[in-house]
């Protein structure tokens, strides 16, 4: 009678290497379910860019709409962006801003933006106007690091057009344009050059 209490007693509780095989289990479990969690929480360059280009296209949109002036802006510092618009009113010009300034996630830098005419902004705040007609400005954003790019995202001048691709895709203009001479103006360059000092 005292054994089969005792074998009882033994077979009521859990033994270390079954304890050691749950954890083990449990922590594996949890390993890979945070690693696909991550991917919800933590957004992807494309999850970013296709904010900013919808940000871009409701800036275009609501100056078409409310034949306004309306700004998008970023800031390099802070890795913010927020749309603004422009009013006029009896005491002057002001901005209002229509959207809450959005933070970029810290995978998703936004390292540079180039004009179309080359030109590289790394630095301060980089404004983005578009017109009560729609018109707005010809720009690369550069999402990623110096030295590997993400995504492009390319705004075009006109319709509001914003695209994305995949690495670096800078859209300038490569060639200068030579100088025309008309031979209107008999001095040389030299002269000109001196004219335009002061």
């Amino acid at each position: 009678m005292v054994i089969n209490r005792r074998q009882q007693l033994v077979r009521r509780g859990i033994t270390t290497i079954e304890l050691i095989v749950v954890v083990a289990v449990i922590g594996f479990l949890f390993t890979i379910t945070a690693v696909s969690i991550r991917n919800f929480i933590i957004p992807s360059a494309s999850d970013t860019s296709e904010t900013i280009e919808s940000s871009l296209k409701y800036a275009y949109n609501h100056a078409l709409l409310n034949h306004k002036t309306v700004i998008f802006q970023f800031d390099f510092e802070t890795q913010e962006y927020q749309v603004f618009r422009i009013d006029r009113e009896e005491d002057g010009i002001k901005e209002v801003s229509i959207t809450k300034a959005v933070k970029l996630p810290f995978n998703n830098k936004i390292f540079a933006a180039i004009d179309i005419g080359g030109r590289r902004q790394k630095e301060e705040i980089l404004r983005i106007a578009y017109g009560h007609d729609g018109t707005g400005e010809d720009y690369t954003l550069l999402m990623g690091d110096e030295g590997n790019v993400k995504k492009s995202i390319q705004i075009f001048r006109y319709g509001g057009k914003v695209r994305r691709l995949e690495g670096e895709k800078i859209r300038a203009v490569q060639n200068k344009l030579e100088k025309i001479d008309y031979g209107v103006d008999e001095r040389s360059d030299e002269d000109r050059s001196n004219m335009n000092r002061y």
